[in-house]
C-alpha cells in the first residue's frame, strides 16, 4: 500500500468509526459488555491497522500497523489480545464490515468478547480440562479445531428435541437436556460445548438485542444437522436468553452465568 493510498484508507476507516461511536450512543445502555469501545483493527493485505480511542477518549484514532500474525480470511471478524499493542483485546475486521449496519453490530458483537477477555474469561479456562490438556500439546487452537462429535446420533435426536423445547419456552426440559449431555458427553467434549455457548452464545445473545434496538432481523438459526461450531452460538443464545429471564442478575455476572450454564 503507497503513502497516498495509504493516507486514503486511514482518512475513511476514521469517517466510519466515527459513525460507529455514533451508533455506539444508540445501543450502549443494552449492557455493560457494550457500554465501552475498544479497540479496531483493520486487517488489509495481511497487515493489521490499529485504531484505537485517543487520550481524551472522544475519537479514535491511527495507532500503528504491524505484520498478521497469521495468514487471515479476507472478510475476517473476530477479536483477540494483539502482541503488537500492549496485549490489548480488540475487534479484528475487514473494511467490509463498514458497509451496513449489521456489519457495525458485528464489530459490536466483537466488542463483548473483548469484555469476556477482560471480565473473568481466563479465570474460567484455567477451570477447564480441555484448556489444560491442549496447552499441553501445544493446541492453542482448540477452540477452532476440537473434534466434538457433532454426527453422534444422541446428540442429534436430542439436539433436534431442543429447537421445540425453546421454542415452547420449557424450562424444565431445557434444563433436562444440559444435565443429560452432561452425562452423556465426555468430559471435554461438554466443557466444549458449554464453553462455546457461553462465548460465542453470550455475544450472539447481546448481538440479538442491539439488532431489535436498530431495527433488523435477528441471527437465529433452527437447531438442525448439520451441526456445527455455529450451532453451539445459537443454542447459547437461546439457553443464556431462558437463564436471565429466570435470574436478571447474571445478566451482569458472566462468570456466574457459565457457572449455571455448565451446572444446570
Amino acid at each position: 500500500m503507497g503513502k497516498t493510498e495509504k493516507e486514503k484508507f486511514i482518512y475513511n476507516t476514521l469517517l466510519n468509526l466515527e459513525k460507529l461511536q455514533e451508533l455506539h450512543k444508540e445501543i450502549k445502555d443494552i449492557d455493560i459488555s457494550v457500554s465501552e469501545l475498544h479497540p479496531v483493527t483493520l486487517v488489509e493485505d495481511n497487515t493489521l491497522f490499529i485504531f484505537d480511542l485517543n487520550e481524551s477518549g472522544d475519537k479514535y484514532e491511527y495507532k500503528l500497523e504491524s505484520p498478521a500474525p497469521m495468514p487471515m480470511p479476507k472478510d475476517v471478524l473476530a477479536s483477540f489480545t494483539l502482541d503488537c499493542y500492549n496485549e490489548k483485546s480488540s475487534a479484528i475486521i475487514s473494511s467490509s464490515a463498514f458497509n451496513s449496519i449489521e456489519g457495525y453490530i458485528f464489530i459490536f458483537h466483537e466488542f463483548v468478547h473483548c469484555f469476556q477477555w477482560e471480565n473473568g474469561e481466563g479465570e474460567i479456562r484455567s477451570t477447564l480440562e480441555i484448556e489444560r490438556k491442549n496447552k499441553e500439546g501445544n493446541n492453542y487452537m482448540w477452540e477452532l479445531n476440537h473434534p466434538f462429535p457433532y454426527n453422534d446420533s444422541v446428540f442429534i435426536s436430542k439436539t433436534m428435541e431442543l429447537d421445540s423445547l425453546f421454542d415452547n419456552k420449557d424450562v424444565s426440559g431445557i434444563l433436562n437436556y444440559y444435565r443429560n449431555m452432561k452425562d452423556y458427553l465426555d468430559k471435554l467434549d461438554y466443557e466444549y460445548m458449554i464453553w462455546q455457548q457461553w462465548k460465542g452464545g453470550f455475544a450472539r445473545y447481546i448481538e440479538n438485542i442491539m439488532r431489535n434496538r436498530v431495527g433488523i432481523k435477528p441471527n437465529l438459526s433452527k437447531l438442525q444437522p448439520q451441526f456445527s461450531m455455529g450451532s453451539f452460538y445459537d443454542m447459547g443464545s437461546r439457553y443464556i436468553d431462558l437463564l436471565i429471564k429466570d435470574k436478571p442478575a447474571l445478566k451482569t455476572d458472566i462468570k456466574g452465568l457459565y457457572n449455571k450454564m455448565f451446572n444446570p
